[in-house]
């Protein structure tokens, strides 16, 4: 009986504590630096989707919005369309330089 106790006492103290919410947009963009290097997960509408062939493969970017936009770079390649309402989960950058352009508030996803 000790023994399922102790087992029941382990599991409470080291049960997985649930998922952040999801940043809006805006949230991020109000302070960037307090994200900078940082895995977010963040929610919006797409806006601008493309897909761009890199050397190191296809690449999907777009912006992540609300009231204020951030950009995402997918390396995973998901497909969206404009309008969608997407949550992602990425690191973020408030500087990210790409093969051919630098980006602001870039959240990167599979990099």
């Amino acid at each position: 009986m000790r023994f399922l106790l102790a087992v029941l006492a382990f599991a409470a103290s080291t049960a997985i504590a649930p998922a952040a919410a999801a940043l809006a947009p805006s949230a991020i963009v109000a302070g960037p630096s307090a994200y900078d290097g940082k895995t977010v997960t963040v929610a919006g509408k797409v806006a601008n989707f493309q897909v761009s062939s890199t050397i190191r493969g296809k690449v999907s970017g777009f912006a992540l919005c609300d009231a204020k936009c951030v950009v995402v770079i997918d390396e995973t390649n998901q497909t969206h369309a404009n309008g969608d309402n997407v949550t992602v989960t990425g690191t973020f950058h408030t500087t990210f330089s790409g093969p051919r352009k630098t980006f602001t508030n870039a959240v990167v996803i599979g990099h």
